[in-house]
């Protein structure tokens, strides 16, 4: 592949040449995934279509036009096509990224397919990132293709979550030092108020991707899960810290993300001919909404999970995690009248911040057997531990 490699390096150049615009070349032709690709991944059959970005696989089953491949090309391309390093860690790490057609979900992706209760997850999220835990980075084809009834039409969620791909299985390689630097920005912003009650305050893991959906200008603003910011002008004002590792990972080059009607011709020649008059209307069924209305304070009962104690404490020190190789999950359901605050306690006894639950919230966390969890108060009170169990649990905060 070293002619790709070279192919990137000069484009990145003649990028500088052209004002720091960045030129990609047209995305390689889409095909059935190599055999060579499946070994490395452990592929499923399921997956029909492959295309390559420099070593990084992108991956959808036969359902899923073309095109939505090829613009997820595009898109990475046009994030990462001037970091070969990043692409690089990326395909060694074992990332994918895998989109979903229209009337496929989350547990339909294969890397997906064990999250439980599936009706839950299924409704809740049209994209998940990749972690080393489940390296599949996923988003809906209507997203991608700007579909009609596109539930996040006033987002591109393929940039939120391949920024977190990004973070978790590329800089986390080729930058030991960016985790840490991150997690201190984050704390920094927290303690001067910023991100207040919005979805970039959860932790940061999210601080950074809707950080990277900012700088891209393609978030959402002035909802119950955002505020005010939602382009990279505005960013680099109001948190600076932020937007500085930003400005490291992709540069300041001119390139803002845009739906596809509001391109240029030369934008949208990468898809091909394709007409979004031909796409078809994207709708929840009817069973998954249903599901989530009746479903969501039954499921703090649901037999599909084990009951998990929160062990109560005195001291702040909870136990350190063991070493577990088991997925699991432990859905944490909040019925106290104030936020508590989630952390995951590594093997070494240190604890790491997982965000916030609301009161009357709820919130999952992927996991292993064996890991320990803390919970506290909103100032750091310790209100109880728990230890996940290799079946998916239940964790009542009272």
């Amino acid at each position: 592949m070293k002619h790709l490699w070279v192919q990137s390096l000069c484009l990145s150049l003649l990028a500088g040449v052209l004002g720091g615009a960045l030129v990609t070349a047209q995305p390689a032709d889409i095909t059935t995934p190599p055999a060579a690709v499946v070994e490395k991944l452990k592929l499923s059959p399921f997956y029909k279509k492959h295309v390559d970005v420099e070593g990084f696989s992108i991956v959808s089953s036969e359902k899923v036009p073309d095109a939505a491949l090829y613009e997820a090309a595009w898109l990475v391309n046009r994030m990462v096509g001037h970091r070969p390093d990043i692409l690089k860690a990326l395909a060694e790490n074992k990332a994918r990224f895998a989109i979903m057609a229209h009337d496929e979900f989350t547990t339909t992706m294969p890397e997906h397919s064990d999250m439980k209760p599936a009706p839950y997850w299924d409704k809740r999220a049209r994209g998940l990132g990749a972690t080393p835990l489940r390296p599949a980075v996923s988003c809906g084809a209507e997203n991608l293709l700007c579909y009609p009834g596109d539930p996040y039409q006033r987002e591109n969620i393929c940039v939120h979550e391949f920024g977190h791909a990004i973070h978790q299985m590329g800089l986390n390689t080729v930058d030991p030092t960016f985790d840490t630097r991150l997690a201190a920005t984050y704390e920094s912003a927290m303690n001067a108020g910023l991100w207040k009650d919005t979805y970039a305050a959860s932790n940061k893991n999210e601080y950074w991707a809707e950080g990277v959906q900012d700088w891209f200008d393609t978030n959402r603003e002035n909802d119950n899960q955002h505020n005010h910011i939602n382009t990279r002008d505005q960013l680099k004002t109001y948190d600076s810290g932020l937007a500085a590792l930003l400005k490291e990972v992709f540069g300041d080059k001119p390139w803002r993300y845009q739906r596809i009607a509001d391109r240029l011709p030369e934008d949208r020649a990468h898809l091909r001919g394709w007409d979004v008059a031909t796409a078809p209307k994207f709708e929840w069924p009817k069973a998954l909404v249903e599901w989530q209305e009746k479903n969501r304070q039954p499921l703090m009962s649901s037999r599909e999970y084990a009951a998990v104690r929160l062990v109560p404490m005195k001291a702040a020190q909870a136990p350190a995690s063991l070493n577990g190789s088991e997925k699991t999950m432990l859905h944490f359901f909040n019925t106290r009248r104030s936020a508590v605050k989630l952390w995951w306690v590594d093997t070494k006894g240190t604890r790491k911040p997982y965000g916030s639950v609301a009161p009357s919230g709820d919130s999952m966390q992927q996991t292993y057997a064996g890991h320990c969890w803390l919970v506290t108060d909103e100032t750091g009170n310790p209100v109880g531990h728990c230890v996940a169990l290799q079946k998916s649990g239940k964790v009542i905060i009272e």
